[in-house]
């Protein structure tokens, strides 16, 4: 890859600042300075721009256990979850489908379009598993209910799921879809209101434990690919 695109890459910046700062002698290669922007560099080579080494990876996968109050944006707010991470990734990440502010748990960020594309797309139905704190007890009724599928408030129908009860007030639901704010207004339908939320599994993934609220790991490529197996 050109020196430039590579810089490009792993700083989000355009491809015009990239040339000026390798033209003025912002960057280096493997200790030395380099000028010459077609310069052509590999991913096991050390690139440094201004102090800061660069990931010279074609792409990136992260596992973060997102924590309550931060929103699933890439506008530079600071409420962002990509505020969790380090500048060198801010500007090539993105969310894997979304998370409410006030909900937890297992988030994937990348820079893959195809790889969100997959696990998103209504076709593969990636299978999301969450727990879940009521307001109630869970009723008999009520799980018949929302594994039979159901008719929200708006109208909109949703496909049948997995309610597995843990408690009075507590159960894991797993679904193969993703409307807007489902798993509350799912509750909303049986009367019940949700007090915590937190999402543990996507697909054959499951939350790392060993992570705390706001803390993250890279996937491990055996997870990019059992992510990216198509389903039949």
């Amino acid at each position: 890859m050109r020196l430039d695109a590579a810089c490009a890459l792993a700083t989000g910046k355009g491809r015009k600042e990239c040339r000026d700062a390798i033209r003025r002698g912002a960057v280096s290669v493997d200790g030395i300075v380099e000028k010459k922007a077609d310069r052509t560099v590999t991913e096991g080579q050390r690139v440094v721009w201004s102090g800061e080494e660069l990931d010279l990876r074609e792409h990136l996968y992260f596992m973060l256990c997102k924590p309550d109050g931060l929103v699933c944006t890439t506008e530079d707010l600071p409420e962002s979850v990509l505020t969790l991470f380090p500048p060198k990734y801010r500007k090539r990440l993105f969310c894997v489908g979304r998370l409410d502010k006030d909900t937890t748990g297992l988030l994937l960020l990348t820079d893959d379009g195809a790889f969100d594309h997959h696990l998103m797309s209504p076709k593969h139905h990636a299978e999301k598993e969450y727990v879940v704190t009521l307001a109630r007890p869970l009723s008999a009724s009520d799980v018949e209910s929302l594994q039979g599928g159901m008719t929200l408030e708006n109208g909109e129908t949703t496909l049948p799921c997995r309610v597995i009860p843990e408690g009075e007030t507590t159960c894991r639901i797993v679904l193969r879809e993703g409307k807007y704010h489902q798993v509350k207004r799912m509750f909303a339908a049986v009367s019940n209101r949700v007090i915590a939320l937190r999402r543990v599994r996507i697909g054959s993934l499951d939350l790392d434990p060993t992570l705390a609220d706001g803390q993250w790991r890279e996937l491990t490529e055996e997870e990019v690919l059992l992510l990216s197996e198509k389903k039949e």
